[in-house]
């Protein structure tokens, strides 16, 4: 069965209710109930405005001190108050405003995973993955997950870490869709060159070197494998497979294969997201890798990979589709904050 005949992907794009939020909130993702939020919440806000008082407070002060007539002087403790209540519940209504879609972006891909046989997991630590990009950095951890078995299991999800690097660091972001097999393939990596400084170092045989890739997209893509799977991966990577790995612009997706697994790689935009047409892409993508792999071992020669790196170019069938986030509501709340912080200011200098 092709994993993109299959695929319905209506419930990516249909909004959730208040109640089936709340409920996915509470049980899939195992917030605390409500009243214990909203007291934690509240408690966090005295905390947080009262330090942002004391600041602008002292700040406001020194100012003060160095005019002789100004309202300032008069109204300190007025102006201090209203602008950290003011600053504290805006930054709340920002944070919450990014929170809420990101739940609702779970939401729907909990229920997409439930309408197409996906297990769904919300967040992974440490996942145990051979691929390079889970081998780097710490605090690793893998969100959104999506996996299906059967006879052609798909695994995607979004992947985190932080690299530590200098005095402090930098987040390590990628996204993934893994294809498994049930023979162990050479290791082979297909390295777009718009990420050579970004895509963390394979760990290799010794004698693997980087060649470029013969073909219509030799400029685009290099690959890394050791001499004796050069052969195997070059019948792998046809270019129509490649074809399917570039998108608009300067999109590219790097591969990795190893152990039993391919994995394709997602530098510039999440693949577990909610948009149809990625799903899509991603599903049909997996189907011509697994009918490729099915039909490759071991003992590839270098004539087969010849032969089948001699196709015509034209455009790629299966282009990658350009990538389309969730639409997320304007954040009202933030802004009222903002104008109630102008209004303070206002009357504190008027009165």
């Amino acid at each position: 069965m092709l994993l993109s005949s299959e695929l319905d992907t209506t419930s990516l794009t249909l909004a959730s209710t208040r109640p089936e939020l709340r409920q996915f909130a509470t049980r899939v993702l195992g917030r605390r109930s409500r009243w214990n939020g909203w007291l934690g919440l509240l408690v966090l806000y005295a905390v947080t405005a009262a330090a942002v008082a004391t600041l602008v407070f002292v700040v406001l002060t020194l100012v003060a001190l160095g005019t002789e007539t100004s309202p300032l002087r008069d109204r300190v403790l007025l102006l201090s108050a209203g602008t950290a209540a003011c600053l504290v519940a805006g930054a709340f209504s920002l944070v919450a405003h990014v929170k809420k879609g990101d739940r609702e972006e779970l939401f729907r891909l909990h229920r997409f995973a439930a309408a197409n046989g996906f297990d769904f997991t919300p967040e992974v630590k440490e996942p145990d993955l051979p691929g390079l990009i889970f081998q780097h950095g710490t605090l690793r951890r893998s969100s959104a997950r999506l996996r299906r078995s059967g006879a052609r299991p798909l695994e995607v999800a979004n992947h985190h870490a932080w690299i530590p690097r200098g005095r402090a660091g930098e987040p390590l972001s990628w996204s993934y869709f893994a294809l498994t097999l049930g023979r162990p393939m050479p290791h082979v990596v297909l390295a777009a060159r718009a990420h050579e400084r970004r895509l963390p170092a394979p760990r290799l045989a010794a004698n693997a070197r980087r060649t470029p890739l013969r073909g219509p997209f030799e400029e685009e893509f290099q690959l890394v494998c050791a001499p004796e799977a050069e052969a195997w991966a070059r019948s792998l990577f046809t270019p129509e497979i490649v074809g399917r790995l570039t998108g608009p612009g300067k999109t590219a997706f790097d591969v990795e294969v190893v152990e039993s697994r391919l994995f394709v790689y997602s530098h510039l935009r999440s693949l577990s997201c909610c948009d149809p047409r990625t799903w899509q892409w991603m599903s049909e993508t997996a189907d011509a890798l697994y009918a490729r792999l099915e039909n490759l071992d071991d003992t590839t020669t270098m004539s087969d990979a010849a032969g089948a790196g001699s196709v015509a170019a034209g455009e790629p069938i299966g282009l990658a589709p350009p990538y389309v986030p969730l639409r997320r509501p304007f954040p009202v709340t933030a802004v009222v904050a903002l104008l109630a912080l102008a209004g303070v200011w206002a009357v504190g200098l008027a009165a």
